[in-house]
């Protein structure tokens, strides 16, 4: 009996995660064949060393007859309970817990953790060879069973609450005008400034515009609504829910706190939106395209360019290249317009006020 016992638990793992759709530890598509296969390039190889354990406890037992062989039923099954618990998705269920958040189907969700899962089935079959040798634990012993799972949970939940600030990124979102971008944060601080604007500055990059070559402006929006954060209900954020709003500006690396919704976007431009109101507020009158150039001038006075070749900074950026490339702009100026015509003029003297050289 002992051998049957020995090979189901070997298969049980694999049956269970390509039961539940898991793939496999290194990738393939399935965990059921990877999990069979105890080589190093397979999964199975990390179930060996539970499969061990298990087998040498079975294998032990079997001419067992000493007092304390009655406890292995209950001490098995407590170890299969505590694998399961620990595989629970602790985060879910707290936030559900103590949170607004409502989740889509049962809070309880397990998460796909190939180690855990070898040591509970390992755990359930060791339990189920004793019961069916007959090893008879007291009942006072197994009514010990449940606060197994309890402890786990009410233990994670102290942390939860004891551990000080949750904050969880719910997502960003770039606006319709480019380098704008919005990022979400649950919270479970009332507002304090300090404390927002130091968890920001603490390895944050994701938030920080003057590292991301895709934002200039960003507003993190922190929440204490774990289910806008949670369902993607952005609408919401940007209303009663919001506690707090940091704006990150790159040109200055300025950061501001605000407390409730703030709009971040409201009083700073953007390069795009800058070079587009410099077109139409000093326009030459010599034609779009000499407006445009004309605009990245004006943008880039008194901008120190600094002698790294690329950076993040869009300000930068443009000023950088439209140094790079103004002697191909006065050629295509004069292949347009002719070396002799108003806009050609204007240009060479624009761009000599300004030290630029066509060289």
């Amino acid at each position: 009996m002992h051998f049957l016992i020995l090979i189901l638990a070997w298969i049980t793992p694999a049956a269970v995660a390509g039961a539940l759709g898991w793939s496999g530890i290194w990738g393939t598509g399935s965990a059921f064949g990877e999990f069979l296969i105890p080589i190093p390039l397979a999964g199975g190889v990390f179930h060996v060393p539970s499969f061990l354990a298990a087998a040498g406890i079975i294998l032990a037992s079997r001419n067992s007859t000493g007092p304390l062989v009655r406890y292995l039923p209950v001490l098995a099954f407590s170890v299969l309970a505590l694998s399961i618990s620990l595989m629970l998705e602790f985060d879910r269920i707290n936030a559900w817990l103590f949170t607004d958040y409502e989740p889509f189907g049962s809070p309880f969700r397990l998460d796909d953790n190939p180690l855990l899962l070898f040591v509970a089935t390992d755990a359930f079959w060791v339990g189920s060879y004793a019961v069916m040798r007959g090893f008879t634990s007291p009942v006072r012993s197994w009514l010990m069973l449940p606060l197994v799972p309890a402890a786990v949970v009410g233990l994670s939940a102290a942390n939860y609450q004891t551990s000080g600030p949750v904050f969880e990124i719910g997502g960003s979102m770039y606006t319709s005008s480019r380098g704008q971008e919005i990022i979400t944060v649950y919270t479970s601080e009332s507002y304090d400034e300090d404390v927002f604007v130091k968890w920001l500055e603490e390895d944050r990059y994701f938030a920080l515009p003057w590292f991301n070559v895709n934002s200039e402006h960003v507003a993190v929006l922190f929440t204490n609504s774990m289910q806008a954060i949670k369902w993607g209900q952005f609408d919401q954020v940007e209303s009663e829910s919001t506690i707090a709003t940091i704006c990150l500006y790159e040109e200055d690396r300025s950061i501001i706190p605000h407390r409730d919704y703030y709009d971040c976007f409201a009083e700073r431009n953007t390069v795009e939106q800058e070079l587009a109101a410099l077109a139409a507020s000093e326009s030459t009158g010599l034609g779009s395209d000499i407006d445009f150039w004309y605009a990245r001038v004006l943008l880039c006075d008194g901008v120190e360019l600094p002698e790294a070749a690329a950076t993040d900074i869009a300000r930068i950026g443009v000023c950088q290249g439209m140094v790079r490339v103004y002697p191909r702009n006065v050629n295509q100026f004069v292949q347009k317009y002719g070396g002799d015509s108003d806009q050609v003029s204007f240009v060479r003297a624009e761009a000599e006020a300004r030290g630029l050289s066509e060289e």
